[in-house]
């Protein structure tokens, strides 16, 4: 079955999303049941082509229907908000607002309640410079947080608007399908919940690529992963657009925030305002959680032979995006290039890539001699780069995607390198990958006030080691629940 056939097939089974299920369909750990907008033949047939074993090839359908039962809504491609694109984007500048969906429906979604939901499209930069445009949601607190002004003139006056985060999720996929915006708990849930909660406007770009993944004239965008300033592109200028869309809401002045493909994001963000008066106008300072920092760094420090299958096949097709000469082949075995394929035409997300690159055998030996690890590497690297303003860098001990020694390693050349830097290292005792922003909550949400209110961060460059209260093997290591969307008042009795 060809690609587009898969959709004329999604498009017959659209509207069941947004319909009543039965509690069994509902709460179910298969999620093999019919009510995604996909056909679970055609699935299967895609990924029997990727000569997967029985037991992995049920595994990924399962992921895929997951992925699918946790929309907001239907298919990006059938969604009017990312689906009808205006020409007004050809020639705008970056920083330009597309579309504004002022009232997006929270009863799709399964964030906090008195939180309000926008979706806007926007215009950005990807690495080569290349304007597109992109997709991005907000999230409006019911109680915004005002800062007074202080001695000094800092701080916003109730005139001056309201506060903004912009934050940067971590790796959500590589297609449209995998954009938060279009995702129920908007991928990272409760650490977004908590900073708007606080009172924080919070402005979250899916990045290039994902959510929007079209240009209006059928043209593919790519998802430049972890190529960490385009995605810094996209954080700044998803807030300039915010900011033009809601003039007369939101203040001038921003902190960028992002954990893992989206720390190292936050982090590029710093370094493109570094070299952009206009888009370092506002600009507060960063907060990179479990940063991505750079490919050869990350690899030097990775530990199994999974993660390095995973992260190699992941950063291929950001490299396909930006060098039209590069092949899969250059980096992946034909096993490897089969399944990267097969996730790309099964639109699959995270979920559905943790299953797939499972397998082994997917990388080439030789990989590391091609060109373009080298050039990918020089030109994407975050690592001894001056940055726009002060950095908090947050840091689990027990992280094995993102190596605490490789951060340190990361943070200490910048610091050489870049006499003026303010930096500072927060590490966590027995903390792994993503809890790193729950047992950091306290720390980056006073970072931010102290921003907000004026208060400069420490000078130069030190780290801090927290412990936990009780032995580190008392706490719960890593999340073992996932938010399920609910609309029976017994699920949330």
């Amino acid at each position: 079955m060809r690609y587009q056939d898969i959709w004329v097939a999604a498009a017959s089974m659209g509207s069941v999303l947004a319909q009543d299920f039965p509690a069994a369909e509902v709460q179910n750990n298969t999620f093999n049941a019919t009510h995604g907008p996909y056909n679970p033949l055609s699935a299967g047939q895609r990924i029997a082509q990727a000569n997967l074993s029985w037991e992995l090839s049920q595994a990924v359908l399962t992921a895929l229907n997951f992925e699918r039962s946790n929309w907001a809504g239907t298919s990006v491609r059938l969604d009017p908000f990312y689906v009808d694109l205006p020409s007004n984007w050809t020639d705008a500048p970056a920083g330009s607002v597309i579309k504004v969906e002022q009232r997006t429906n929270t009863s799709l979604y399964t964030i906090a309640p008195t939180l309000a939901l926008s979706r806007l499209l926007y215009t950005t930069k990807t690495v080569n410079g290349t304007v597109i445009p992109a997709s991005a949601y907000v999230l409006w607190p019911w109680l915004p947080r005002r800062f007074g002004r202080t001695g000094s003139g800092c701080g916003d006056s109730t005139e001056d608007g309201l506060p903004v985060i912009a934050w940067g999720h971590g790796t959500s996929g590589w297609s449209g399908e995998c954009g938060p915006s279009h995702i129920r708990s908007l991928w990272y849930d409760f650490m977004i919940f908590t900073a708007a909660t606080q009172g924080y406007v919070v402005v979250a770009p899916d990045y290039a690529g994902l959510g929007l993944d079209h240009d209006g004239s059928g043209n593919s965008i790519p998802h430049q992963y972890l190529a960490s300033q385009a995605a810094g592109n996209d954080l700044l200028y998803a807030v300039k657009a915010a900011q033009k869309a809601w003039a007369d809401v939101l203040g001038r002045r921003y902190v960028v925030m992002g954990h893992s493909q989206g720390g190292g994001a936050a982090w590029g963000a710093s370094i493109v305002a570094a070299e952009d008066e206009e888009l370092r106008r506002g600009y507060l300072g960063t907060i990179a959680g479990s940063p991505w920092t750079s490919l050869r760094t990350s690899i030097s420090f990775q530990q199994s032979a999974v993660g390095l299958n995973s992260i190699i096949t992941r950063v291929a097709t950001g490299v396909k995006s930006i060098f039209p000469s590069f092949t899969y082949g250059e980096w992946l075995t034909e096993k490897g290039v089969r399944v990267v394929e097969l996730l790309q035409d099964l639109q699959g997300c995270q979920s559905v890539a943790v299953e797939v690159l499972s397998a082994s055998d997917l990388v080439r030996e030789d990989w590391d001699k091609s060109w373009y690890e080298e050039v990918f590497d020089n030109l994407t690297s975050n690592i001894g780069r001056p940055l726009a303003g002060p950095m908090l860098v947050l840091q689990g001990t027990d992280d094995a995607p993102v190596n605490v020694t490789g951060v340190e390693a990361a943070v200490n050349a910048t610091c050489e390198a870049v006499p003026d830097a303010q930096i500072e290292i927060a590490e966590f005792e027995g903390v792994s990958h993503t809890p790193v922003m729950y047992a950091g909550q306290q720390i980056w949400l006073d970072w931010i006030a102290d921003r907000f209110a004026g208060k400069k961060a420490p000078a130069g460059c030190q780290k801090r080691v927290f412990s936990p209260l009780l032995d580190v093997e008392s706490y719960l290591k890593d999340r073992n629940w996932f938010l399920e969307w609910n609309k029976y008042p017994y699920g949330v009795a």
